[in-house]
């Protein structure tokens, strides 16, 4: 139990860099990897349900939420950012069709459909 949790620390750390870097790629890899170590700790937890954390473990715990709070609203300010470009190119996208004459062609006359 002990060396799974000090995994999910480490790559709650990684996580908070590759957010800092703007590194998404890595960072969705990294949260996939501790989702599966989370799993791990469950199933440890169902088995030995009277199971208590240890001094270490404890702390570990604690320093993953710690990171894990502050990492929240940098998350959400990404996503946002993400939200509003890709409206953006939508609307521009939008434009541009609308703009754009639609011309098609039938054996060898063009023809506008607008017309």
């Amino acid at each position: 139990m002990e060396e799974l949790l000090k995994g999910i620390y480490e790559l709650t750390v990684k996580m908070k860099h590759c957010l800092n870097v703007e590194d998404f790629e890595d960072f969705e890899k990294l949260t996939n990897e501790r989702n599966t170590l989370m799993s791990k700790v469950d199933e440890m937890k169902i088995k030995e349900q009277n199971y208590v954390y240890s001094s270490q473990e404890q702390q570990w715990l604690k320093n993953t939420l710690t990171i894990d709070q502050h990492m929240a609203p940098l998350l959400e300010e990404k996503l946002t950012e993400t939200r509003v470009l890709l409206n953006q190119l939508k609307k521009q996208k939008q434009v541009s069709h609308q703009y754009r004459p639609i011309i098609t062609q039938t054996s060898g006359i063009f023809l506008d459909s607008k017309r």
